[in-house]
């Protein structure tokens, strides 16, 4: 995207008048953000009679229509894709997104994935094994748990691993250390992402994409996360990212259930359905474990939620810390592959202590609540 140039972009929304469009107009301060707040339409339909661009930057659009108003403020970006869709977005002093605003002659993607509800698929270039494949012995093999081991030993579970969250980047984050000691180990991991993390404020700086090809380099960014932590299987349910607490939720577990009974892991990662810092992270999670709760109690694996640093309030639940130092450079180079949403992390850690120390501990340990499904 570029700066935007109001007599230009004038010009483009002049020539759009007096047709039936879809519009995708968005406010957003972030789901982590403290006081939070944001909307956004996606695919509205819309006909303006006239169109203007004002201010000295960020600027405002106005679009007159027959019996009201669309208004967007704070922009400071424009382009003109390759679908000629008009994408004008508002970015603040650290390249995050504050407004969106869209135009486009055809509807907007508002999912991804193969089936009508949830399509489950590998994403481009990462394998997928086959069903049942764990390596040599097979599940009746496998070691449940290594009772009261602690430290990198209560990782090291022999069998496959599954996480199931709901971005990408939350793997690296929130278990990336995890999931490198069990595949130089040697056994299977898989990643199930809920979304593609399309409505991330995040776009890289300078912005790296817009809000319509952010979903197509997170998905990229994650393949690469994962293979530098030694992870090949990975899958997308294809949701819209901050809608997953609104979609058929026995979809979405029947889903997650699916591919429990293929991998039959030992181990499941997925956030807590109360504490996971994000609505999405929440609704994820409480799907991962209705689906655990589904399997027939021989079947079913153990299960840590992250302990996550946004969220608020404690668990109650016993905690298992791992050490992952022998794997925290893998992390760190997962971390970086997400480059969207990490640029300049390290550059300003070294001016900010308490970044410092936080990347540090990221890179030594992870801590997890064992949650006991009955």
């Amino acid at each position: 995207m570029t700066p935007i140039e109001p007599t230009v972009v004038m010009q483009r929304l002049q020539a759009l008048a007096g047709r039936d469009l879809y519009v995708h107009l968005e406010t957003t301060t972030g789901a982590y953000t403290k006081g939070a707040f944001g909307a956004f339409l996606r695919n509205g339909r819309i006909r303006f009679l006239d169109g203007r661009v004002t201010g000295r930057g960020p600027f405002r659009v106005g679009l007159r229509l027959a019996d009201g108003w669309l208004y967007a403020e704070g922009l400071t970006h424009w382009d003109v894709d390759e679908d000629g869709r008009l994408l004008l977005a508002g970015h603040d002093d650290e390249g995050r997104l504050t407004v969106a605003l869209e135009l486009s002659p055809e509807p907007f993607p508002a999912a991804w994935g193969a089936g009508p509800a949830l399509g489950v698929g590998a994403a481009q270039g990462a394998r997928a094994l086959e069903p049942g494949a764990h390596g040599a012995g097979g599940a009746e093999a496998l070691e449940r748990r290594v009772p009261g081991a602690g430290g990198a030993e209560a990782a090291l579970v022999r069998g496959p691993l599954v996480v199931v969250l709901a971005h990408p980047d939350d793997e690296s984050f929130a278990c990336g250390g995890v999931m490198a000691l069990h595949a130089a180990a040697g056994a299977p991991v898989t990643y199930v992402c809920a979304t593609r993390g399309e409505m991330g404020r995040n776009m890289g700086r300078p912005p790296l994409a817009t809000r319509e090809t952010l979903a197509s380099l997170r998905e990229r960014e994650l393949v690469a996360a994962c293979a530098a932590l030694g992870v090949h299987d990975v899958r997308f349910l294809g949701l819209w990212d901050k809608t997953v607490e609104f979609v058929d939720r026995e979809a979405l577990v029947e889903a997650v259930r699916a591919i429990l009974l293929e991998m039959e892991p030992v181990r499941l990662i997925t956030f807590h359905p109360r504490f996971g810092g994000h609505p999405d992270h929440e609704a994820v999670g409480a799907a991962a474990l209705e689906a655990v709760r589904r399997l027939p109690a021989e079947r079913r694996p153990v299960v840590w939620c992250p302990i996550v640093p946004a969220a608020e309030g404690d668990a109650g639940l016993p905690v298992e810390t791992v050490d992952i130092r022998a794997v925290g450079e893998r992390k760190m180079a997962a971390l970086r592959a997400h480059r969207s949403q990490t640029a300049n992390w390290e550059a300003r850690a070294e001016a900010d202590p308490e970044l410092r120390a936080r990347m540090e501990r990221m890179r030594s340990e992870e801590r997890f609540w064992v949650y006991a499904v009955e």
